[in-house]
């Protein structure tokens, strides 16, 4: 006898039966049973009554930046060419609009009333409800002294910069590209100069940082880098010693079909478990942009180069380590509230760059990888498509001007040099005339290439032209945390390879959504990894990893 109705219930569903079932005996059957869902905490009643009302406040400014996601996503997917001008003003008047609610004249009075409150009723505040009133606090603080105007003017041009930057590298030319990179930088002083109003950053360029990664100081970051240099470089020449030991890759000489890749990439997007009912993956002419929202992750990347499918494979990789992220970020409890977003662009990518450059660029990847792009490409036995020279493509170290073309060991460099530069052009001691000289000079004297042409060298990034001043230390970074938190994950887990090899990398993302992503911003980054870890971020982890894979 089925012990319930519900048990009945769903065995007819799995034999096909109830459909028809229910046609002859039109009677109300039970609903299925029913996982328990988390609670809705941004809906949750609250003892204290100004934290209800900012709760309600940051769910409409969420609510309008998801819109803005989703917009911005379709800008550079399937948007028509003639909805171009209107676009940029829908998505300009929304940023002001968001801009307007979070410094809402009534803020800062609720603010206080709900801090005044945690102090006297403390057992009301658990530790989410504290943090999330810390997050709307830094938020508020970080945009009261800016203008809706400025901020009007920000989402504006990033997105004639998205619009614009293809055709200026086409171009190559300085001259055009000149202009808007000058408007940019205007802009950006004047909103780092009225957030230093209200926060303790150290200097113009601080606070930029701070936009995307929230608690790290200029002073670490300078720390980190200075010290990984200073250990890559002594490791370097041995690295290039090895190299000149190693069977030169044979390049890639087949055309492959652009659909094909893109089969591919969305099934390698399964393989890490990406949920595609919440996501999807999409070619754009434009520049690659991580971002989106828990419940509509689209994957924004390059169209595919018929010449070489590692670019697209790399790209996918890269945007869905972000998009787990995302998807993995506490949606059902937070929904749009500020403690239930990502930790920031440092912790962003060393979710993507763990995929991209740790497992992506493993023996073991390839070693699954190989019999695939053989059969799908109609190419058995080519020895290109082997899994050691596919391998030795991804691993070869060699001195490139452009940084997305660059390696693993080198890659550092790239970011070093860009963060450096941002550091002189917001410290006054940089004109934007003289960048192109002293970009060839600082990429000459850290990567060891002088760039031949502007299109390898100032105009290959689209984040200046954006607006991303602060944004370049986040891939070092995050490549540190990266390597720190595989380290961590190997002890809990096991090696990579047993689940690469298999195809089967859930346990890879159940560990990530249990220890980074779930906790929103419930920490800030630097306890976050130490409760991880057990360690506080260090360039060291990721020395090993390029001592044990490059020596």
């Amino acid at each position: 006898m089925w012990r319930s109705l519900g048990q009945l219930w769903q065995n007819m569903k799995q034999k096909a039966i109830l459909k028809p079932l229910q046609k002859a005996f039109p009677i109300a059957l039970p609903p299925p049973p029913r996982r328990a869902e988390p609670q809705a905490r941004q809906e949750e009643v609250h003892a204290c009554p100004a934290y209800m009302e900012l709760k309600t406040r940051f769910r409409d400014i969420g609510r309008l930046s998801a819109i803005g996601e989703t917009l911005g996503r379709d800008f550079l997917t399937a948007m028509p060419s003639g909805a171009y001008a209107s676009r940029l003003g829908q998505l300009a008047f929304l940023f002001k609009r968001m801009h307007e609610e979070l410094t809402h004249e009534k803020m800062q009075q609720l603010l206080d009333e709900a801090r005044a409150h945690e102090y006297v009723n403390p057992n009301d505040w658990d530790k989410w409800d504290s943090a999330n009133l810390q997050e709307m606090e830094n938020l508020y603080i970080r945009h009261c002294h800016i203008g809706g105007e400025l901020m009007e003017e920000k989402a504006r041009l990033e997105y004639v910069g998205r619009s614009q930057h293809s055709a200026l590298l086409a171009k190559g030319n300085w001259e055009d590209a000149k202009p808007l990179l000058e408007e940019q930088i205007s802009l950006h002083r004047k909103i780092a100069l009225a957030q230093q109003k209200t926060t303790n950053q150290t200097s113009a360029y601080e606070s930029l940082m701070q936009n995307y990664m929230p608690g790290i100081t200029l002073e670490k970051t300078e720390t980190l880098f200075r010290d990984y240099a200073r250990d890559l470089n002594k490791i370097m020449p041995k690295i290039e010693e090895q190299q000149k030991q190693r069977t030169p890759p044979l390049p890639l000489t087949g055309d492959y079909d652009n659909t094909a890749q893109l089969w591919l990439n969305n099934s390698l997007l399964h393989v890490m478990c990406f949920d595609f009912e919440r996501g999807g993956l999409y070619e754009t002419g434009h520049n690659p942009v991580e971002g989106g929202t828990p419940d509509d992750t689209r994957l924004v990347i390059n169209t595919a180069d018929h010449r070489n499918f590692l670019k697209m494979i790399k790209s996918s990789i890269h945007e869905g380590g972000h998009g787990i992220y995302i998807q993995g970020l506490p949606r059902k409890t937070w929904r749009y509230q500020p403690v239930g977003q990502d930790l920031g662009a440092a912790v962003q990518e060393s979710q993507a760059l763990l995929y991209d450059m740790i497992i992506g660029r493993s023996k073991a990847f390839f070693t699954y990888l190989s019999p695939r792009v053989e059969g799908l490409f109609h190419d058995l036995g080519n020895p290109e498509l082997t899994a050691e020279n596919l391998y030795r493509l991804r691993t070869n170290v060699a001195h490139t001007p452009v940084r997305r073309g660059a390696d693993e060991v080198t890659y550092f460099f790239h970011v070093y040099a860009r963060f450096q530069l941002e550091k002189e052009l917001f410290d006054g001691k940089l004109n934007t005339a003289d960048l192109p000289e002293a970009w060839n000079n600082k990429i000459h004297d850290l990567v060891g290439i002088r760039p031949d042409n502007h299109k390898d060298g100032l105009l290959q990034d689209v984040h200046w032209f954006v607006g991303k001043f602060g944004y370049f230390p986040s891939y070092a970074l995050g490549h540190m945390i990266a390597a720190q938190l595989a380290e961590k994950m190997t002890e809990d887990i096991g090696t990579f390879d047993k689940y690469i090899l298999s195809g089967q990398m859930r346990p890879i993302k159940d560990w990530l959504n249990e220890k980074i992503h779930s906790k929103g911003r419930l920490k800030s980054m630097d306890e976050l990894i130490y409760s991880v870890t057990g360690s506080d971020l260090s360039h060291e982890p990721l020395l090993r990893h390029i001592e044990a894979k490059y020596l």
